[in-house]
């Protein structure tokens, strides 16, 4: 069985930001070895912010493109470009991988969201408030708005990633929403309920601000759960009227 998805969405920034370093490595020829400028300077470049910049970043290092070294700086590992990248907003999608994907999440991020209650910063639940404000101002439901929320809101749950300390988490989480962002727009759509979506970010965020390990654990497993339910609860209702 098959969805279909909403045409004209765009690709995630993340990935439109590493095709244009990868660009700047091709025309400055750049080689292995060679610095590149630093996260802000790249930031102020691309006219983003600095997050979105560290994103792309991290998409290229997973790639072996790039080899970013704290303290020291950004270096091509990797000239010519050989990229794991988000398939286009095209065709169709299969219910199984959304859910298959959905699944993948409920087993890693009640765990990533415990650690994050233990381990996450003044400066990471800032920005995690940070992007639910940004959030909060794209609830409308219009392609456009749905667009930048779809982004945001994978933002937020790489963010919590990002405070749990752990980065072989932190990059299964930036995988996961990012090679599969066509699929986390579908479970937007076929979820249908942005408010409640953004009620459960806000819980979750207030555990991380308290430390609650176990409420955090517990709120991002209980998220989670709501949005299968409601997503298989919805295609079982679909597959009944084709019948």
């Amino acid at each position: 069985m098959n969805i279909v998805e909403r045409t004209g969405a765009p690709v995630s920034l993340s990935s439109h930001l590493t095709r244009q370093v990868l660009s700047l490595i091709l025309e400055e020829g750049l080689q292995p070895g060679d610095r590149l400028p630093s996260v802000k300077e790249l930031a102020e470049r691309f006219s983003v912010a600095t997050p979105t910049m560290r994103e792309a970043l991290r998409l290229l290092q997973m790639a072996g493109n790039l080899d970013i070294r704290h303290g020291s700086g950004i270096y091509v590992t990797r000239a010519e470009p050989r990229l794991m990248v988000t398939n286009p907003y095209t065709g169709t999608l299969g219910t199984g991988t959304i859910l298959d994907l959905l699944q993948a999440r409920l087993l890693i991020e009640p765990a990533v969201a415990e650690l994050a209650a233990i381990h996450a910063t003044e400066k990471h639940i800032d920005d995690l408030t940070d992007l639910l404000a940004e959030a909060e101002a794209h609830l409308s439901g219009g392609d456009s708005e749905d667009a930048v929320l779809g982004i945001v809101n994978m933002r937020f749950h790489r963010a919590i990633a990002e405070g749990s300390a752990n980065t072989v988490l932190a990059d299964v989480v930036f995988s996961l929403t990012e090679v599969h962002i066509k699929e986390q727009m579908a479970v937007l759509d076929l979820y249908n309920n942005r408010r409640r979506d953004h009620e459960q970010h806000k819980l979750i965020l207030d555990a991380l601000k308290a430390h609650d390990a176990d409420a955090a654990r517990a709120m991002m497993h209980e998220h989670l759960t709501d949005v299968i339910e409601v997503i298989q609860a919805k295609l079982t209702a679909e597959r009944t009227r084709g019948a």
